[in-house]
């Protein structure tokens, strides 16, 4: 291997983005090949994000990114209301630093897609199928090859993940129908204000529902609508992209029994539909290490959104990566890699277990007290620092309201 090694990164995503910045800044081009056909061409922007200190934070700052970060960078967004179905208030923290402060994953991405040489990225090539000498096949026809390393960051479905393992993303239990409001606060100020700065979690207990609604920039917000249900029961009952009142009218069948000001968080939104299945890979995931190529991000070890911790495992993978790459410095590139799976997979393995078991606890019968308990810990693990936060006594588990 010459000292600048040729690399390929597959998917443009935060992990792929992260990495091919980290390299760059070492003086070490990369490729991107992304199935995008071009930057604008997502038709959603994604979810809010939370960047941690420990993990994403510190790729950002590597990645000489902070001052740029703080531009877009929402500590209001660390806000965060814990309800029953019945609407009544067991948490509730706000101005509280939690030192995760939050960012759009549009502006995330596009932050470092502005700091890489656009000559980097490969739009346009979606990834068909990879063969054991690291030839690369896309839909468009075009072939490339000839890399030291290939860097598997194409995300759930990964090819390069179907090379390197037997083993496949499967089923968590759990399905959701997501709907983006544009601008609530024009649509329904008074739902605005309940929803708050941050994050509005509302779990049903024993419904197995829970509605989680995330203020973005500029007076988006996004709902998510979590059943725990089989794997084909949107598709079941008709529940599509296409049909937005079909949407709206399964879900208050769905949320019967919850609240009228919570069913709002259905029935009010301007923007788009989309269904949604979780999937997983198994809490432990690793795979017999193959010279010239890795994995990253959810390609590694796919997780459900339940931990928040999904972006920040993929940013730390590219930072660590990164830093294996250039300490090769033209020695044993291979070695180097095999070291970052060994450190990366104790670590991933930590992380989706907190994960699978935060997925649980959202539908136990406790899991209002169960996160609860969360929020105050990390609040005192990390110190009030000059804020207060405010946790509420447990209310009644039925509250006082008729649902008649």
């Amino acid at each position: 291997m010459s000292s600048t090694p040729k690399i390929a990164i597959i998917g443009a995503g935060p992990g792929g983005l992260t990495l091919a910045r980290l390299l760059h800044c070492a003086g070490i081009p990369s490729i991107i090949y992304e199935s995008d056909p071009t930057p604008e061409s997502r038709t959603s922007t994604g979810g809010t994000l939370d960047l941690h200190e420990d993990s994403g934070q510190i790729a950002v700052k590597e990645a000489q990114l902070w001052d740029e970060f703080q531009k877009f960078a929402r500590y209001d967004g660390e806000d965060r209301v814990l309800k029953d179905r019945f609407n009544n208030i067991h948490a509730e923290q706000k101005g509280i630093d939690t030192g995760r402060p939050e960012i759009d994953r549009k502006y995330l991405r596009d932050m470092l897609l502005d700091a890489i040489p656009s000559e980097y990225i490969r739009w346009g090539h979606h990834l068909k199928t990879v063969d054991e000498c690291g030839t690369l096949h896309f839909a468009n026809g075009n072939t490339a090859s000839g890399f030291d390393l290939v860097v598997g960051a194409d995300g759930a479905w990964s090819k390069i993940q179907r090379l390197l393992s037997t083993v496949r993303p499967f089923y968590s239990g759990v399905s959701a129908v997501e709907l983006w409001t544009e601008d609530i606060d024009a649509l329904d100020p008074e739902l605005a204000a309940m929803v708050g700065n941050g994050s509005h979690f509302v779990f049903g207990n024993e419904t197995g529902r829970c509605l989680l609604t995330q203020r973005q920039d500029k007076g988006v917000v996004r709902t998510l609508a979590y059943m725990r249900v089989p794997d084909t029961y949107l598709a079941d009952h008709d529940v599509n992209d296409g049909d937005r009142d079909a949407a709206v009218e399964f879900l208050l069948r769905e949320f019967d029994e919850w609240a009228p000001e919570l069913k709002r968080l259905i029935t009010t939104f301007d923007g788009i539909v989309v269904p949604r299945q979780l999937h997983m890979l198994p809490v432990g995931m690793r795979w017999p290490h193959k010279k010239g190529f890795t994995l990253i991000g959810d390609s590694a070890h796919l997780m459900t959104p339940f931990a928040g911790i999904g972006v920040n495992m993929a940013m730390h993978d590219a930072l660590d990566l990164a830093h294996a790459i250039i300490g090769a410095k033209g020695g044993d590139l291979d070695a180097a890699v095999y070291g970052f799976e060994k450190t990366m997979w104790p670590r991933s393995e930590k992380a989706a277990k907190l994960t699978w078991e935060s997925t649980l606890s959202r539908f136990d019968r406790d899991g209002i007290e169960t996160l609860k308990a969360r929020l105050q810990q990390a609040v005192e693990s990390r110190g009030t620092r000059e804020r207060k936060v405010e946790v509420l006594p447990a209310v009644e588990k039925f509250g006082e309201m008729n649902m008649s």
